[in-house]
Formats: C-alpha cells, sequence, structure tokens
C-alpha cells in the first residue's frame, strides 16, 4: 500500500502495482551474456595470436568476434 501511488489511481479501486520477472526472460538474458563473454574471449585470443606471431590476418575475425559481443 504505497501512498505514492494514489495520486496517479484515486479512491477505492485503486490497484496494487507488483513488480515479477518473468523466467523466461532471465534465462534468455543468462544465454546471450554467455555468448558475448564467449565471443569477447575468441576475439581476444585472436587478437594476442596476431600480436605475438606477426599474424595480421586473424584481425578481421577478432574484429567480427568483438562485433558479435556487442
Amino acid at each position: 500500500n504505497c501512498s505514492y501511488f494514489k495520486h496517479f489511481t484515486p479512491g477505492e479501486t485503486s490497484e496494487i502495482f507488483e513488480v515479477t520477472t518473468q523466467k523466461e526472460y532471465s534465462i534468455s538474458a543468462a544465454a546471450i551474456a554467455i555468448f558475448s563473454i564467449g565471443f569477447a574471449i575468441m576475439g581476444t585470443i585472436c587478437v594476442l595470436l596476431s600480436f605475438r606471431k606477426k599474424r595480421d590476418y586473424l584481425l578481421k575475425p577478432a574484429s567480427m568476434f568483438y562485433t558479435f559481443a556487442g
């Protein structure tokens, strides 16, 4: 019973505001975060291999992995 919401819903017929999270959204957000971390790690590996062994052709896949991570 919040008195703040009485301004928006005056009277006895005020509805109770409930905040609930849907489990499907939480699972999909966790899966997207895991894939994003995986792509960032793969991009970092490509960059490190490129700089260490002078393989410039690995920079293009690294940029794609970082783009997918974003």
